[in-house]
C-alpha cells in the first residue's frame, strides 16, 4: 500500500527551537530526512550558513525571525496557492489627481485591502502606496 501524501506548510520569517540531526543542501532531503526523524518537528532554512535546510525539535514555530529564516512543518491542509497581486485600480489614482491634498493612494491589508487616498510623502512597510 503506498504512503500517504506528506503536506509540508511553508511559513516565511519563522523558525523551530533546537537542532533535530543532520542539515541538508536541499528542502527535499531534509524533509524526507524529518519524517524518519522522531526528534524533528520541521526544518528551518538559515540564509546566513549557505541556506541549509535544518531539521528541528521545535515543534512551536516561531514567526519572528530575526535573520529572515523560513521554516516548513507538516500540515494536515496543502499549502494554498499564492494569491496574485491586486491590480492597482487607476481610477483611484485619477480621483487623487483631482484632490489637491492627496499626494498618493495606500493600499490597506489591515483595512481589507481598501485603498485611501494620503497627505503623504511617509511610506507604512504594511501597506503598498502609489
Amino acid at each position: 500500500e503506498p504512503e500517504p501524501e506528506v503536506n509540508w506548510c511553508r511559513y516565511e520569517n519563522s523558525f523551530l527551537y533546537s537542532y533535530a540531526g543532520d542539515s541538508f543542501n536541499n528542502l527535499e532531503d531534509a524533509q524526507n530526512a524529518c519524517l524518519s526523524n522522531a526528534q524533528c518537528n520541521g526544518i528551518t532554512q538559515e540564509p546566513y550558513n549557505n541556506n541549509r535546510y535544518t531539521q528541528r525539535v521545535g515543534p512551536e514555530i516561531h514567526d519572528w525571525s530575526p535573520t529572515g529564516e523560513t521554516s516548513w512543518a507538516v500540515c494536515s491542509e496543502p499549502e494554498p496557492e499564492p494569491e496574485p497581486e491586486p491590480e492597482v485600480n487607476w481610477c483611484r489614482y485619477e480621483a487623487c489627481l483631482s484632490n489637491a491634498q492627496c499626494n498618493g493612494i495606500t493600499q490597506e491589508p489591515y483595512n481589507n485591502n481598501r485603498y485611501t487616498q494620503r497627505i503623504g510623502p511617509e511610506n507604512s512597510r504594511l501597506e503598498s502606496n502609489w
